[in-house]
């Protein structure tokens, strides 16, 4: 049996998709200093290692208590790409809720549309999309040709590292942009945003898709819902009971990384929600220890942070920030 949370553990400390610091913490975005830094989406440029997420969230969905589902949900916006993958390994629809709006996208047409479009891409290192719509178009195309994908927002981020880019673009890189919107296009941007990022545009597609998308009900349909990251465990139920509303059955949640606070426990557990997750806290500190990414000291401010999340910067010395935007290592 593949132990798929050592492999995403080692895949994520070696990209940087995860960095323990528990010396000199990151300060997050509510301005609380804490000594880990976790950013999955990392993960996609790789297409390797977004077929080991996908096959790990794939095995988590198998082991929920309820796991017969017929359709994939991705959590907008980070859940969305591995959702993609998931949906397409496993033939079902994917399921997106965009300001209470419901979207359903058929991954067997969007492979089609995918090979139809390939011999663009000829001239391209990297496949590019917009968000949110055009990230399972962009996941999928990247699958198909192997490609590193990345996607753009319309702005950049208010909080965390600030990022329009999402993902690992290098300097002169070719790309491919996917411009699929439902009438709002924002592609002048993300062009602009490439071309700062010292990246070149080989090729693009636009189109808006809403009509093809616009899902009017999912009444009965049973869902498993497919989250990037779990901290304390707000967002994701959100994201669930928006799903409920819309008459799904939810069989769970699945996520790649998972912090195993408390507070998210029983967040979940108040919703009458099971969680899967494919790398946990536990998990990534014992790696990262086997692995000598961490020594016993640092090991043992890992636990205490865990145990303590939001008084952990005080008791160690490192008192909670302001919160000036621009301040450097203001993540998550």
């Amino acid at each position: 049996m593949v132990d798929y949370g050592r492999k995403i553990a080692k895949v994520s400390l070696d990209t940087g998709a995860i960095i323990l610091n528990p010396e000199n913490p990151f300060t997050w975005a509510s301005g609380y200093r804490m000594p880990i830094y976790n950013d999955n989406r990392l993960l996609l440029g790789s297409y390797k290692n977004r077929v080991l997420v996908g096959g790990a969230l794939i095995e988590g969905a198998s082991n929920l208590e309820n796991n017969s589902f017929d359709t994939v949900a991705g959590t907008s916006t980070a859940g969305i790409a591995p959702a993609a993958t998931v949906a397409r390994i496993h033939g079902c629809p994917l399921l997106v809720i965009d300001n209470e709006e419901l979207f359903s996208f058929d991954l067997d047409s969007i492979y089609e549309n995918s090979k139809n479009i390939e011999s663009l891409t000829k001239n391209s290192d990297v496949i590019a999309s917009t968000c949110p719509f055009a990230i399972p178009y962009g996941v999928i195309l990247a699958n198909t040709l192997k490609f590193p994908f990345i996607y753009v927002r319309p702005e950049k981020k208010a909080h965390g590292m600030g990022k329009q880019i999402e993902g690992n673009l290098g300097k002169n890189q070719k790309v491919f942009l996917v411009d699929y919107n439902i009438g709002e296009s924002y592609k002048s941007s993300a062009i602009k945003a490439i071309e700062d990022a010292s990246g070149v545009i080989a090729g693009e597609v636009s189109e808006n898709i809403k009509l093809k998308i616009k899902c009017d009900g999912v009444e009965g349909t049973d869902v498993v819902v497919i989250e990037d990251l779990i901290s304390t465990g707000g967002s994701s139920v959100k994201e669930v009971e928006a799903y409920r509303k819309k008459g799904a059955n939810v069989a769970g949640c699945v996520s790649i990384f998972n912090y195993s606070l408390d507070k998210a426990t029983n967040v979940f557990q108040s919703a009458d929600c099971e969680v899967r997750s494919a790398l946990t806290y536990d998990k990534l500190l014992q790696t990262a220890k086997d692995t000598g990414y961490i020594d016993e000291d640092a090991e043992q401010l890992l636990d205490d942070w865990r145990a303590e999340p939001f008084k952990w910067g005080e008791k160690h010395g490192f008192p909670r920030a302001g919160h000036d935007k621009n301040k450097k290592n203001r993540l998550n």
